[in-house]
């Protein structure tokens, strides 16, 4: 019943087309000169919930689409000239063998290439680089939990909190469903800006007194209660901690390992050619 449903949007769609002629094969849904399109170029175009309406919304914009870049083609090979015609061509080929050049190397890459970077790999890498490494933001390291201010254990907590030992931490992690938020990790590097979106009684009108190495803070607003702790902060133009920027060092040596790789392939294949002929340059 959905495939009717299909064939008959698209006869009422191309009932008010122009494209047919007199003769076309037998599975052509629009015609443009020598072009078609044929029934299973569209099969695939709607989704899996839709309505009449929509297929035959769909199905109209896409022959249409269709018809009129194929318009445009055939307009264009009969009015730019030859020799332009010619270099697009030259670009048009060139083109085609890059594409496929490059979907054939990506797939092998893939296929092939050792993605492990060790984690001495990574520290070498940073030590050598370390000055290129200039942060253009602040980040810190920071705790905090939002307490609504009705919280009835709030000294407990806020002892646990003070410690911040691994196990007062677990503690409070064991509470966490009386909290309103939390973040216990004050090992992680995170930018400034989650300590504006996380706790908004700490602003960039105010950051400057609060956001400090090694401390504490109570604040309340509107929104509730806070407990906050800097570990550390960094400022913009320091140099980048190893853990933030792990990530970025991985990257970089792993696409140095797929450029040797590439290059690597190229040459070899180059090489078998020659030594099977398949490659040969005529003096």
């Amino acid at each position: 019943m959905r495939k009717t449903c299909i064939y008959i949007a698209f006869i009422a769609v191309l009932a008010s087309c122009q494209y047919f002629q007199k003769e076309q094969p037998l599975d052509a849904v629009a015609v443009v000169g020598d072009a078609y399109l044929s029934q299973d170029d569209i099969a695939n175009l709607l989704p899996e919930d839709y309505t009449k309406q929509d297929s035959t919304l769909i199905v109209s914009r896409y022959i249409n689409n269709w018809a009129t870049e194929r318009l445009l083609m055939q307009n264009a090979r009969k009015n730019i000239p030859l020799d332009k015609q010619d270099q697009m061509d030259v670009l048009i080929e060139k083109y085609k063998v890059e594409l496929y050049s490059q979907a054939y190397k990506q797939e092998l890459t893939k296929q092939n290439l050792d993605t492990l970077i060790p984690e001495q790999s990574i520290l070498t890498y940073f030590k050598e680089h370390k000055k290129d490494f200039k942060l253009n933001e602040d980040l810190v390291q920071f705790r905090y939990i939002q307490l609504d201010p009705s919280y009835t254990s709030f000294d407990e907590v806020n002892s646990l909190f003070k410690k911040g030992d691994s196990i007062s931490l677990r503690q409070l992690d064991s509470l966490h469903l009386g909290f309103k938020n939390m973040f216990l990790n004050d090992n992680i590097w995170v930018k400034k800006k989650t300590v504006f979106d996380r706790v908004t009684a700490i602003t960039p009108g105010n950051e400057n007194w609060y956001i400090k190495d090694k401390k504490y803070w109570k604040l309340e607003d509107s929104v509730g209660v806070y407990l906050v702790r800097f570990n550390n902060v960094l400022r913009r133009g320091d140099n980048a901690p190893l853990s933030y920027i792990r990530p970025t060092i991985k990257q970089i040596l792993l696409n140095r390992r797929k450029l040797n790789y590439i290059k690597k392939l190229e040459k070899e294949l180059l090489d078998d050619a020659i030594k099977s002929k398949k490659f040969q340059v005529k003096s």
